[in-house]
């Protein structure tokens, strides 16, 4: 993941595919966190990013979105 990406939680695709809500993020930052995380994620309306494991997230793409 790179800074820009769009993301979601891994598990949320299936309720991406049902059409009900899910939580989507933009990456803003990239590195080594504590607690084992390495992206910070801006969730949509929240005002701070949060530290997130990377191998938690998928990206919001064209194979997500069709």
């Amino acid at each position: 993941m790179k800074v820009g990406d769009l993301v979601t939680y891994m598990f949320q695709r299936t309720r991406w595919h049902k059409g009900q809500s899910v939580s989507v993020g933009l990456v803003v930052e990239t590195g080594k966190f504590t607690g084992n995380t390495d992206v910070k994620v801006l969730w949509k309306g929240e005002t701070k990013p949060d530290t997130e494991a990377s191998h938690f997230l998928t990206l919001v793409d064209i194979h997500l979105t069709t």
